[in-house]
């Protein structure tokens, strides 16, 4: 709105200094004087400021779009978890509990599947996008599945052991959260094979920015005394939302 109104003005501005141009009017050439005058700030006007629509969104004065406030969206910063046997670590097991085919006629697709009695675990590293609203706090969460039983909605833990840093930083020792509830929308489950969500509390934010990278372990805590579900688990992914401002960022390698 506030561009069309400029560029409106600027047309005007233009039209009124042809008009001058032929004019034999000295007092409408002196007011067609001024508006030659007017002419440079108005232009830049148009070029060299931040417009705001509705408040929350902004375009800035290259062009980069930018949302502010109530405008900013969610994201999923998906992760693909691998298992690994090096360094003592205990990957759960491939598949077999959980394989689905069309019936017996394909080879079928799997999970990883996580044990009643022991704890086991799977790697990864994940990096923060160019998108991504500097400072602000993450959100992770489990998306996981059972093959037999129902779990309560409590009575299943996963945990996060995670070290982070911003870039220039140093890895500090890591810290570890757990998580053994649902969101809403699937809890309480009321049946098996069912696509269930843990959440995380969130990851503080603070002096984080783009390209900070987090070092990651997800397990099932088995030997927390809320997981109780006498049954296995099957991993069906892990992301993190995160809250995004722009569509990229100006420099490489910050924002």
């Amino acid at each position: 709105m506030i561009m069309s109104i400029l560029h409106l003005v600027y047309n005007w501005l233009r039209a009124a200094l042809q008009q001058a141009i032929t004019s034999g009017s000295r007092p409408r050439c002196y007011f067609h004087a001024a508006i030659i005058m007017l002419l440079p700030l108005t232009s830049q006007l148009l070029t060299a400021q931040d417009v705001k629509i509705n408040t929350n969104m902004v375009i800035e004065a290259d062009g980069t779009m930018r949302l502010d406030n109530t405008a900013t969206v969610w994201n999923d910063l998906m992760v693909f978890p691998d298992a690994t046997t090096k360094g003592g670590s205990n990957p759960p097991e491939w598949g077999t509990a959980m394989m689905k085919n069309a019936g017996g006629t394909s080879k079928g697709v799997y999970l990883w599947m996580f044990a009643t009695n022991q704890e086991e675990e799977l790697h990864f590293t994940v990096q923060l996008p160019h998108d991504y609203k500097v400072g602000t706090d993450i959100h992770p969460h489990v998306h996981w599945t059972t093959v037999a039983g129902i779990p309560s909605g409590t009575n299943v833990v996963w945990g996060l052991e995670y070290t982070l840093v911003a870039i220039g930083g140093s890895f500090p020792n890591t810290l570890t959260i757990l998580a053994n509830n649902l969101i809403p929308e699937c809890n309480p489950p009321t049946g098996t094979g069912q696509h269930l969500i843990s959440p995380f509390s969130p990851v503080s934010g603070a002096g984080l920015g783009i390209s900070s990278i987090l070092v990651c372990r997800l397990f099932r805590a088995t030997g927390n005394v809320s997981d109780t579900f006498p049954n296995a688990v099957g991993l069906l992914g892990f992301d993190i939302h995160y809250e995004q401002d722009t569509q990229g960022s100006r420099d490489q390698w910050t924002k």
